[in-house]
């Protein structure tokens, strides 16, 4: 009997250790979507220069999301353009909880996204959250940014053309370039005093090196006298270093296409600001219609844009869509020499 009632014991021991064990293995966890967490910036406006390139842009910070209990999460901040509904989006994954950009780094991420640089353009942006292949992703508030990118100008080889424009100062004197490194430069320079109108070309900014000047006939000679524009005006300065020649042709801009007041046939006539040494003008644009820069209403000298278009011009390049009609601040700057660039705001 005895025997009896200890197996019966030890038998009803193993049966309470195996029920508490299941017990113990039925709690379970049980995931939901989370209650997402927030958003926010440090600037929703931004206007991107070269000149603070180093300086932080904007800063994002986010409150996790809730789940309900402690679990490892990843987050992404998504960037994509307005309206898009982060089709093609820029993912950047995040292991703070803010992310600081330099107007650099910001700058470079809005061009490869297709911005045109002095266009400002509108961006959305929210973190994703993710906690397991068998859990709803969460997402974010939106946040609608209004950003405005810059190029990153490039420094070709260049003479300088120091003159009586500017006091015969290498050191501060407009540029003309060469992309190529191949001895062909041109640039523009603006030329406003009567008495002001004869210039040189150096290989430095200072006297100190090759100079160039005068030789007659168009030619260019490192003894000669100062070269000279015919009167005042803004001029495309060219240079050929292989040939030793030189040449000057004033230029008046305008733009002109079928998105523009005159069409195809006529120039519409943009002014010259002296303060920012640029072309502009406040000009009706069709939609479905093109456009392209070109000089003196004729097609000798004219600038269209790369396809698809990017906002940087070339000689002969093409046509330039506008998508919405409107009025359009034009903006046209050819004050960095050989990288000519264009901006179109609607207002």
């Amino acid at each position: 009997m005895k025997t009896v009632l200890t197996k019966f014991l030890a038998f009803s021991s193993i049966a309470l250790l195996m029920l508490a064990s299941c017990k113990k293995d039925g709690v379970k966890v049980t995931a939901t979507s989370g209650k997402p967490g927030a958003l926010t910036a440090s600037a929703t406006t931004i206007v991107l220069t070269s000149a603070t390139a180093g300086d932080n842009a904007v800063s994002f910070s986010y409150t996790p999301t809730d789940y309900g209990f402690k679990s490892a999460v990843t987050y992404t901040l998504q960037i994509a353009l307005k309206g898009a509904n982060f089709a093609n989006s820029k993912d950047i994954g995040l292991t703070a909880k803010s992310k600081a950009y330099t107007g650099a780094d910001l700058n470079t991420m809005l061009l490869s996204m297709g911005l045109i640089a002095g266009n400002p353009a509108q961006l959305e942006t929210r973190i994703k959250s993710e906690l397991a292949t068998n859990v709803q992703t969460t997402y974010s508030n939106i946040l609608t940014l209004t950003v405005t990118p810059y190029f990153d100008i490039p420094f070709y080889a260049s003479l300088y053309v120091p003159g009586a424009y500017q006091g015969w100062s290498p050191a501060t004197a407009m540029r003309i370039s060469s992309p190529s490194d191949n001895k062909l430069y041109e640039g523009y320079v603006n030329y406003t005093d009567a008495g002001s109108l004869e210039f040189k070309y150096t290989s430095d900014p200072d006297w100190n090196h090759t100079n160039y000047g005068d030789a007659g006939s168009g030619k260019l000679s490192t003894s000669g006298g100062n070269l000279s524009v015919p009167s005042t005006g803004y001029y495309l300065l060219k240079a050929d270093l292989t040939g030793s020649t030189w040449s000057v042709t004033k230029t008046q801009w305008g733009i002109i296409g079928d998105a523009t007041p005159g069409g195809w046939g006529a120039s519409t006539a943009l002014t010259f600001d002296s303060a920012t040494q640029t072309w502009g003008g406040t000009i009706h644009l069709t939609a479905g219609g093109f456009c392209k820069f070109r000089a003196n209403d004729a097609w000798d000298i004219n600038l269209g844009d790369n396809k698809p278009a990017n906002g940087i011009l070339k000689y002969g390049g093409e046509n330039i869509p506008v998508t919405v009609t409107g009025d359009y601040k034009v903006t046209l700057d050819l004050t960095h020499p050989a990288f000519y660039f264009y901006s179109l705001i609607k207002q």
